[in-house]
């Protein structure tokens, strides 16, 4: 594939929002045309919409062979697989190695900061000020509730009618002139200006 090729479709790419595959593509083009500072200046700006866990576990789009030692996970896509199943201080621990390894790594040293604020949060929230709910209405026989609860804020939020300015009071009519001539340039005057005549 020619280099202006890998260009068209990487950029296609990004507009349908596969930056994964966008990437994939112009690093093909880098490959052939390593001096091109425009096409890696974008391919970084590209890269930087994505996320450190999208980066960790980036697909192909050919299928390739494997590379011994593929199945084997990184401590990034280990610290991953932790955190989607909730278990942010094994996630840390697990990021924490990555950053050890790769200590230049910002997306990884930020994804650290974000699981440890998880993993230890700073305090207890503080309820005093929530707002406080009805209690579910029941059906006596069932126990199931038949609405669930609502917060009224939010309720109010949703189908408040929005607030409405008054119509401003339009202007009396003007008297019409007696004289044919001088009703007749009224008339015009109306009409230069987009007045309907009352």
């Amino acid at each position: 594939m020619t280099p202006v090729e890998l260009e068209q479709r990487a950029e296609r790419a990004v507009r349908r929002g596969e930056l994964l595959v966008a990437l994939e593509h112009f690093e093909a083009y880098l490959a052939q045309q390593p001096d091109d500072e425009r096409v890696r200046t974008r391919m970084e700006s590209v890269r930087a919409l994505l996320q450190p866990s999208e980066l960790v576990s980036r697909r192909r789009a050919e299928p390739e062979e494997p590379e011994p030692g593929a199945g084997d996970l990184t401590d990034a896509e280990r610290g991953e697989m932790q955190a989607s199943s909730g278990r942010f201080e094994e996630a840390a621990r697990a990021y924490e190695r990555a950053v050890a390894a790769n200590p230049k790594s910002e997306l990884l040293q930020e994804r650290l900061q974000e699981l440890r604020a998880l993993a230890r949060p700073l305090g207890r929230a503080d309820l005093q000020d929530a707002e406080k709910l009805e209690a579910p209405l029941t059906t006596p026989s069932k126990g199931v509730p038949k609405v669930p609860p609502r917060s009224a804020k939010a309720s109010d939020a949703s189908f408040a009618p929005l607030p409405q300015k008054p119509a401003p009071r339009p202007a009396p009519p003007k008297a019409r002139p007696k004289d044919a001539v001088a009703l007749l340039q009224d008339l015009l005057e109306r009409v230069r200006t987009g007045r309907r005549a009352t």
